[in-house]
């Protein structure tokens, strides 16, 4: 390890700020706070108002974290996780840890820890990071396992399942954090003024549609999505005369989705064949990018990329902007849930079931983990302040991840509920549709890996978000230059 001097904690503590649109993909360094010093590098011993610290760098920016309001949170945790080492040190060298925090923009931050592990300057703990977040390293994590073992942290709490999914070629290099359902975010508001019933909320529930009592498919949601589709003249999509070039009100977005978790909203599926290196495309995931397109340029209940950002759709953050009934979106998206529009903002919403594709109810899952960089010169001290950081609860919630572990329904009412309360006072959202929509995760992440893994997700997106500005394509024309596209990627795989 090495040593240097320095004189003042607060500095030492001090952080990267950062200033960020919520939930934006991405947020904007700012300089350190004047008279700070230079952040000591994860692994260093540094002196502290004459007692040694051992200092644990935290790299966050892979995935979530960079709102404003998360950093508060993460800013709390580092300065009470200080605190309590400086009171009852805990280090393996029996002196206290100094937890450091690294924000950095979510666009760049890949680069910058692929710089940084270039250089032998790894951090320590790099997260919160999903399944994609972590494609670009692959070999570079460090096993979780014998550093839980040392640290008497007990792993048999977490399903098996869980663990294995977790695992990089049966090795556990990633610490189990939060999951994200998937459901359906609905405003309460425009279905009372349609007057139409609210979606289900418990699997098996019809939905009543025309009087009839009808399965909650994604063909019923298509239909209701039409009837909940204005212009300004108030007609809505199923009308006769209904004008959407002067269109008000959408019935349905996808919010902030890609190909894959799309494809996956109709059935667990791969783009990779089983023998992990033909490209195809998944009939399910046909089904579901062609639902996407003729809901935008033929039914009419889906905004085009030009109008999901226009400011009347809250400059694309369209389900807050209270002129979209209904969005199939990840939990994580209570992050996001203040964003303001000209005209009005949703105020009243709750969530439902994911609708089904032929009898069966998928729903994307998206998880996030905690990784120590393989890298690291301390990873048990690393993985003492990883412990710390996931037992924060305050944290999972602003980054709208449930644990694991625990009462979930009380953690949301506890949490999540007190995160919303400002923003949506007296709104009542029931949790359990969340939590019932775990267990219909695909049995294939859509994130999973692939050969040639960036290159191959750049070049089938290239396609995709042609489907939200290009009409009049020939969707066979699509599944085949997707396939054609990603075999060139799989065979060109180092």
């Amino acid at each position: 390890m090495v040593r240097s001097g320095i004189t003042r904690f607060a500095a030492l503590a001090s952080i990267v700020a950062l200033a960020a649109t919520a939930c934006s993909s991405s947020a904007t360094t700012a300089p350190a706070a004047a008279g700070s010093t230079p952040q000591a590098g994860g692994g260093q011993i540094i002196n502290v108002g004459g007692v040694d610290h051992v200092v644990v760098q935290w790299f966050v920016g892979l995935g979530s974290g960079g709102n404003p309001s998360q950093i508060t949170v993460e800013q709390a945790v580092v300065a009470d996780f200080n605190a309590a080492q400086d009171k009852t040190p805990t280090g393996t060298k029996g002196m206290p840890i100094l937890l450091s925090l690294n924000i950095v923009q979510n666009s760049t931050a890949t680069d910058i820890l692929k710089t940084q592990l270039t250089a032998g300057n790894a951090p320590d703990i790099i997260g919160p990071v999903g399944v994609k977040g972590r494609a670009a390293f692959p070999g570079q994590f460090a096993d979780i396992t014998p550093l839980a073992k040392a640290a008497g942290y007990d792993l048999t709490q977490y399903d098996p399942n869980v663990l294995k999914l977790l695992s990089t070629n049966g090795v556990l290099d990633g610490f189990p954090y939060a999951v994200y359902p998937s459901m359906i975010f609905y405003d309460k508001d425009l279905f009372d003024e349609a007057q139409l019933p609210y979606p289900p909320q418990k699997v098996g529930d019809k939905y009543t549609l025309d009087g009839a009592q009808v399965d909650w498919s994604w063909d019923t949601v298509r239909k209701l999505a039409m009837k909940l589709s204005v212009d300004s003249a108030g007609k809505d999509a199923t009308q006769a005369g209904f004008d959407p070039t002067h269109q008000v009100q959408f019935g349905f977005s996808f919010m902030w989705s890609e190909g894959r978790r799309m494809g996956s909203d109709f059935g667990s599926g791969s783009f990779v064949a089983t023998d992990g290196k033909t490209a195809q495309f998944p009939d399910p995931w046909k089904a579901a990018w062609a639902w996407y397109y003729n809901g935008i340029w033929t039914d009419h209940f889906i905004a085009n990329a030009t109008e999901e950002g226009s400011s009347l759709l809250a400059s694309g953050n369209p389900t807050s902007s209270g002129h979209v009934a209904m969005s199939e979106m990840f939990q994580w998206y209570d992050c996001c849930m203040s964003a303001s529009s000209p005209s009005k903002t949703i105020k009243k919403w709750d969530i439902a079931i994911q609708p089904s594709y032929n009898g069966t109810i998928t729903a994307p899952l998206d998880m996030d983990v905690f990784s120590i960089a393989k890298a690291s010169k301390d990873p048990q001290d690393a993985f003492v302040a990883l412990s710390y950081i996931a037992s924060r609860g305050d944290l999972s919630a602003s980054y709208g991840g449930i644990p694991l572990v625990g009462d979930q329904l009380t953690f949301y009412h506890k949490y999540v509920d007190a995160l919303l309360a400002p923003e949506f006072p007296g709104n009542v959202v029931n949790w359990q549709v969340a939590i019932d929509m775990e267990k219909y995760a695909p049995a294939i992440h859509h994130e999973a890996s692939m050969p040639n893994y960036i290159k191959s997700e750049d070049d089938y997106s290239k396609v995709w978000t042609t489907l939200g500005s290009k009409s009049g394509q020939n969707m066979d024309d699509v599944y085949k230059a997707v396939v054609t596209a990603l075999q060139a990627d799989f065979n060109a795989a180092p």
